[in-house]
């Protein structure tokens, strides 16, 4: 693609130092600036944008770990919501001509705490913005596993296999789409040419696979006998977690692209003004540290979340509701799944 200057940005520095040497090594000849930075914090947003011109930004910063994220709500709110929301306001400050988000097969009908804040992040992202911000036409992609990333099964099986095993399954149904790191990436850069503004793009994945499946195959593989050399071990479903993830939910009605593996989703993008009403309470929420408020204000944008057990004793919609009015903000104008899809 021979960029004219990659920015790389990350906040943890050890990652950050092994890609910049990574691709140093690769593109010798690659204008490259491994930028240290967090995108909780818009100064230093504001600084990078300020410093370079910059015409796409691909944003794939986010919480991923499911049943992490159930016990850091605040940690999962802060940076994927605000830290999305950051970047959405930098890059059409700056007028950078296009944004996309990377979301998540877990924002469909979620059950986590980061599937969640996914979904939300897909809201802000396609949110209407006020006319002079229209410059930056702002998408996401919606996809689901990526074969030998940090935190996939992959590694995991592998150390647990070299290891002598047993291999860890959470369930014996359990299944889960994946894709390969060059198809995901190829098919978001081409997403990135199409979109206009506000859509949400979703990837073709294939079948989903059943991870026991992947776990015979893997042992297999190593020239060894399932259930005889290596154990399997069903361990139950963890926290956040589903049987099947979805790529779509029944009222988004998917369109196809000239791309026969990317799709599209074209809804009714929720108004700018809407979602900064309900930013403004979350960070007072975020301030009061008050989790369970937290996941009853998620609920309000999100209807179709269901948070897990731990989250059972929380606020009635009405007493909640009374709480929003009380501190000036008004329940009725929150974003329902029917207004998105109508």
């Amino acid at each position: 693609f021979n960029p004219g200057r990659l920015i790389a940005l990350d906040q943890a520095e050890s990652e950050l130092f092994r890609i910049e040497c990574e691709l140093r090594e690769r593109h010798p000849d690659l204008d490259l600036t491994a930028a240290l930075g967090d995108i909780r914090d818009p100064d230093r947003l504001g600084e990078l944008f300020g410093r370079y011109p910059i015409d796409a930004v691909f944003h794939a910063a986010a919480y991923k770990h499911v049943p992490m994220m159930e016990s850091h709500v605040l940690e999962a709110v802060s940076n994927n919501i605000l830290g999305t929301c950051n970047l959405v306001n930098v890059v059409r400050q700056h007028r950078v001509p296009s944004f996309l988000m990377i979301s998540s097969d877990k924002a469909v009908n979620p059950t986590s705490v980061m599937g969640a804040t996914k979904r939300v992040c897909e809201l802000i992202v396609s949110a209407t913005p006020p006319a002079k911000s229209r410059d930056t036409n702002c998408v996401s992609v919606r996809f689901g596993n990526v074969l030998g990333s940090n935190g996939s099964v992959v590694p995991i099986f592998q150390s647990q296999i070299a290891a002598g095993g047993p291999v860890k399954v959470t369930h014996p149904q359990i299944q889960r789409y994946f894709m390969t790191v060059s198809e995901a990436v190829s098919l978001v850069l081409q997403a990135s040419t199409m979109g206009t503004g506000s859509e949400i793009f979703v990837l073709d994945m294939g079948e989903p696979i059943r991870i026991v499946d992947l776990a015979v195959n893997m042992i297999r593989l190593a020239g060894l006998v399932p259930y005889q050399d290596i154990d399997i071990r069903f361990t139950g479903l963890r926290p956040g977690e589903k049987l099947f993830e979805e790529t779509n939910t029944a009222a988004e009605h998917m369109l196809p692209t000239y791309h026969d593996k990317i799709m599209i989703f074209r809804h009714r993008p929720p108004d700018w003004s809407t979602i900064w009403e309900w930013l403004s309470h979350l960070q007072t929420l975020l301030r009061e540290r008050s989790e369970h408020a937290i996941i009853e204000h998620i609920k309000m944008l999100v209807p179709e979340y269901s948070p897990g057990e731990q989250w059972t004793e929380m606020e009635q919609p009405a007493a909640y509701g009374a709480r929003l009015s009380a501190n000036g903000m008004d329940p009725g104008t929150l974003v329902t799944a029917e207004t998105l899809s109508s």
